[in-house]
């Protein structure tokens, strides 16, 4: 049996189409559909991690700040010799599966697929949205593709992960808050103008 979907309470607040001022450039925001795993170390097994995660997907596990991709995984720093990876959906929960099994007892590993949500965030504008939401320099000299950080955002504990230079952005959060958060989002985004796809 599955876990709860966020995405039923979401398409009340994520209705598509072009929504706020009518801008020339709009932010474009969507719920992104992925496996989400919560991977730590072990006492004195961090290396051990690292080398199995490298050796089954070519993923280096990033260093604090950081986020790596191969493969169409993402790890993303959370705290010391702790990650969230992410990765396209699959079947329910066999990505979580899949983790366990490289790394034996090297890691703990929680399956966070359904107890977190995705947001993406993406436009030339997208900065200026975060900034009505978050107290992160975000200026693109401090925070840059491959960039990851903890903060709050409309009082909401995030995690949030910049892709590339469009700029696009994901943005996790628990999903008993996901409803609330894409409310604070698009208000924050009406001002400039958003596109929910």
């Amino acid at each position: 049996m599955s876990a709860p979907d966020a995405s039923g309470s979401l398409a009340s607040v994520l209705v598509p189409g072009r929504h706020g001022a009518a801008g020339e450039n709009p932010v474009r925001i969507a719920q992104r559909r992925c496996d989400l795993v919560q991977l730590a170390a072990r006492k004195g097994r961090a290396d051990d991690l690292a080398a199995a995660i490298r050796t089954a997907y070519g993923l280096e596990l990033p260093p604090p700040g950081d986020a790596a991709t191969a493969n169409d995984i993402a790890a993303l720093w959370l705290q010391p010799n702790a990650w969230m990876l992410v990765a396209p959906p699959t079947a329910e929960a066999s990505f979580a599966r899949a983790i366990k099994t490289v790394c034996g007892d090297a890691g703990s590993v929680v399956d966070q697929t359904h107890g977190r949500v995705v947001f993406s965030l993406a436009g030339r504008n997208a900065r200026r949205v975060l900034q009505n939401l978050c107290r992160l320099d975000l200026h693109v000299s401090a925070f840059g593709p491959g960039r990851v950080a903890a903060t709050p955002m409309a009082e909401i504990a995030c995690l949030l992960h910049q892709h590339d230079d469009i700029p696009t952005f994901d943005i996790i959060v628990y999903s008993t808050f996901a409803t609330h958060f894409a409310g604070a989002l698009t208000h924050a985004a009406a001002g400039i103008g958003y596109e929910i796809a």
